[in-house]
């Protein structure tokens, strides 16, 4: 495994979090300290410098696996709207097929409507014409018969006339007066 090299440039003064908080980094010994200080005061910067990187990179893998999941609900979401849209679609289409139909069946009724009224205004014009000429029928039957009733009355009173005439010289004649 190749060695590490540790930079001698000593990282600028950071607050330590965690546990590198509780360690004390100042001991008065001297130099042989000091450059301990040093090296541990490096190795402490490069593993926060890790610990860090570590902790954006466990946070880059939870956004990462967080929008994936939410990309494929997202697609899923899409993918249900997309299906209830297509139903949706479908219906509607078997509406405006099953209403086309109807109003075809509709035109269809009202157009024997028309011609069946075509056909009666002709019949009902010969009907009123019969009905009017029936109606004079029976006007000049009336008339006639009127007449021959009349013409009957009038000879039956002539005939009641002579009689009445006769019956009466009749018995004007077996009167016997007596005077």
């Amino acid at each position: 495994m190749p060695e590490r090299r540790v930079s001698s440039v000593k990282p600028p003064s950071q607050s330590l979090s965690g546990d590198e908080g509780d360690i004390d980094l100042k001991d008065s010994q001297g130099t042989s300290d000091d450059h301990n200080e040093e090296t541990f005061a490096l190795i402490a910067a490069e593993f926060k410098a890790t610990w860090e990187k570590k902790l954006r990179g466990r946070d880059n893998k939870i956004i990462q696996t967080t929008q994936k999941e939410l990309h494929l609900a997202l697609q899923n979401k899409e993918t249900e709207i997309a299906n209830v849209m297509n139903d949706m679609d479908a219906l509607h289409q078997d509406f405006l097929k099953q209403y086309a139909i109807l109003e075809d069946k509709k035109r269809k009724i009202t157009a024997a409507i028309a011609e069946a009224q075509e056909e009666l205004i002709p019949l009902a014009i010969k009907r009123h014409q019969a009905i009017i000429s029936l109606g004079h029928e029976v006007e000049n039957g009336q008339l006639e018969g009127m007449a021959l009733i009349k013409g009957a009355c009038q000879s039956d009173l002539l005939s009641l006339r002579s009689i009445a005439t006769r019956d009466v010289a009749q018995e004007l004649g077996t009167l016997h007066f007596d005077s």
